[in-house]
Order: structure tokens, then C-alpha cells, then sequence
């Protein structure tokens, strides 16, 4: 009994211990445009006009995220991009790069 307590308190202060991950999910929108600046940054515009930074292209996931983007373009299909905790979507932002997004239909949301 003593040992099934014992793993019980270990596993509750590991819980405790470990940061939850916030994160903050922008509205989804259409994509307007994208941007591959020099030096491998990628950017992207909502149609509603703000304009914020994706990923480098050094990154592991930027393929993906691009041929999302790019895939979403002149079709019905929305994008939602998730960023860090504390991140303002209503203001463009070309500095701080997406934890991930999501490309879903307007009727899904």
C-alpha cells in the first residue's frame, strides 16, 4: 500500500512540476499572400490584412506549413495559425514564428 501512495505522490508532483503549454490560437482566416524573404523567413497576410511571421525555412516544418498555406490559397478553405502564450493576433508580427495552424473548411470551425 505504502508503494502505490509513494508512486501516487511522485506522479502528482511531476504533474505539478511540468508547465502546461499555453498557447494562443488566432482567429481563422483566408490567406491573402505569402513571403519567402532573403535570409529564409517565411511570412503570410490574412486577407483581413495582418501580416505575421510563419516559420524560417530551416525549420523542420516549414515545407509543410508552406504547401498548406499555398494549398489553402483560392479556395473556400480557412487557416488557423496557433502561437506562443501572450501573443496579440489582432497586430501584425514579424518576429515571433507559429507553434503549428490548421487548415479546415468555414463550415468545420
Amino acid at each position: 500500500m505504502w508503494m502505490q501512495s509513494k508512486w501516487i505522490l511522485v506522479l502528482m508532483a511531476l504533474c505539478w512540476a511540468l508547465p502546461l503549454r499555453a498557447e494562443v490560437k488566432c482567429f481563422p482566416e483566408r490567406i491573402k499572400s505569402l513571403e519567402v524573404a532573403k535570409g529564409g523567413d517565411l511570412f503570410y497576410a490574412t486577407v483581413s490584412g495582418v501580416r505575421r511571421k510563419l516559420t524560417h525555412m530551416s525549420q523542420y516544418e516549414a515545407t509543410a506549413m508552406l504547401n498548406i498555406l499555398r494549398d489553402s490559397m483560392g479556395t473556400d478553405h480557412i487557416i488557423q495559425v496557433i502561437y506562443p502564450d501572450g501573443y496579440d493576433c489582432k497586430k501584425p508580427d514579424l518576429s515571433v514564428p507559429a507553434e503549428r495552424l490548421k487548415m479546415q473548411v468555414p463550415a468545420v470551425r
